[in-house]
């Protein structure tokens, strides 16, 4: 009994001594630093017209809408193409280490960062809207339901990406390990097809 009382004293003591060196070395998921979601930037989901040409023959497209859809495609990618650049740059620029801890001039790169992102998804949204239009109206009532729900689930897929990417962290996630680089995650943005 003696020895079993002893034997719970030990592991008493070594769970006592290593809590604070877990504290002190942030021994959580990677990293002790909460994560701010807000510096994410998000995966841009394929849209509508990539699906419709990817899913050309699930959709059972005629030849002639194909044509259709395709020259919205190339008007869409060239107007966004751009903006999905500069979210590109975005995604794998500098990240604070400490966020708790944040000088002047990384609070004006934060705020600089998160405008920039707006700015992208504010413009990419108006020239989608309108390429989606012009895809839905070459689509039968069908077609229209089978393309919507899969740029739905393309939408469901980014932002999981996105949220994966939160989670991951800027502190030490993925495959760099810890010391504050650019986290890990997958690059770039999601392919199109």
């Amino acid at each position: 009994m003696r020895h079993l009382a002893r034997l719970s004293a030990v592991a008493f003591s070594a769970v006592l001594l290593a809590a604070p060196a877990h504290a002190q070395y942030g021994g959580g998921r990677r990293g002790s630093y909460p994560q701010d979601a807000s510096l994410n930037v998000p995966r841009v989901a394929p849209s509508v017209a990539a699906l419709a040409v990817r899913y050309g023959g699930d959709l059972q497209l005629s030849q002639a809408q194909l044509d259709s859809i395709l020259a919205v495609r190339q008007r869409q990618d060239s107007a966004n193409a751009p903006w999905l650049h500069a979210l590109d740059s975005l995604r794998n620029g500098p990240r604070p280490v400490n966020p708790l801890d944040l000088s002047q001039e990384q609070r004006e790169m934060i705020a600089r960062r998160r405008a920039a992102v707006t700015a992208a998804m504010d413009a990419m949204r108006e020239t989608n809207a309108e390429a989606r239009k012009g895809v839905m109206d070459v689509l039968t009532p069908d077609q229209q339901q089978k393309a919507a729900q899969l740029e739905n689930d393309a939408e469901k897929l980014a932002r999981a990406q996105t949220e994966r990417r939160g989670n991951d962290g800027y502190y030490g996630g993925g495959r760099r390990g810890g010391m504050g680089g650019a986290g890990g995650g997958e690059r770039g943005r999601q392919p199109e097809a």
